[in-house]
C-alpha cells in the first residue's frame, strides 16, 4: 500500500543506503518518478530534516540520509518492518523453525544500520539450516540468525541486546519458573 506513494519511495531509497550521496536523477530512475516530481519531494524531506542537501559534491547537490534524525532513524525501522511483512521473511522463519520467538536486534532494530550492516534475528527454537540468499538480495543485507532455545544459556551481553530489540512474533520467556521466595 505505501508502495503507491512517491515521497515514501523515494525515502526508501535512503533508508536501504543510508550513507550514499544521491543525485536528483539517480532517484528518477531508481523511482522510476519523473525528475519534477522527485525534486518536490525531496525538497519536502529536506524541509522535514530527514535527509540533507549537500552543494559539494558536484555540480548538482546531492541529498543523503539525515541519519542523526530521531524520525529517521524510527521511520526506517517501521519501513524494515513492513518490508519483513511484505517478503515473508519472518512467516518463511516461523514456517520452518516453529520458534517460541523471533527478536530483531542490533543496528537494525535501532534505524542505525549502514549498507555494511547486517540483520540481526534471534530465533528461539533449535537451530535449523534456513536458505536465505533471496530474502538477503531483497533486503541488499546479510542475515544473520541466532538461534538458541533455552534464552537463559545466552551470554549477558547477548541477552541485554535480544532484550532491546524488538519481538516480531511469539513470546519470549526471561525468567522460568513459578517459585518466588518472599524474605519479609
Amino acid at each position: 500500500m505505501l508502495e503507491k506513494y512517491s515521497r515514501y519511495r523515494i525515502l526508501r531509497e535512503f533508508f536501504v543506503y543510508p550513507t550514499t550521496f544521491f543525485f536528483m536523477r539517480q532517484i528518477s530512475r531508481n523511482t522510476r518518478i519523473s525528475q519534477p516530481s522527485v525534486l518536490h519531494h525531496l525538497k519536502a524531506l529536506v524541509k522535514a530534516e530527514l535527509i540533507t542537501r549537500d552543494e559539494e559534491k558536484g555540480l548538482y547537490p546531492s541529498y543523503r540520509a539525515h541519519r542523526d534524525s530521531e524520525l529517521f532513524k524510527r521511520y526506517k525501522v517501521s519501513d524494515l518492518l513492513v518490508r519483513f511483512q511484505e517478503t515473508g521473511l519472518i512467516s518463511s522463519i516461523s514456517d520452518q523453525c516453529l520458534p517460541d520467538c523471533i527478536v530483531l536486534f542490533g543496528s537494525a532494530s535501532l534505524g542505525e544500520d549502514t549498507e555494511e550492516s547486517d540483520i540481526d534475528l534471534f530465533i528461539q527454537s533449535p537451530e535449523t539450516k534456513l536458505n536465505l540468499e533471496k530474502f538477503e538480495k531483497i533486503f541488499k543485507r546479510k542475515i544473520n540468525l541466532f538461534f538458541e532455545e533455552k534464552f537463559t544459556r545466552l551470554s549477558s551481553e547477548l541477552k541485554n541486546n535480544i532484550l532491546n530489540g524488538i519481538k516480531l512474533k511469539g513470546y519470549l520467556k526471561v525468567f522460568v519458573g513459578g517459585s518466588h521466595k518472599n524474605n519479609s
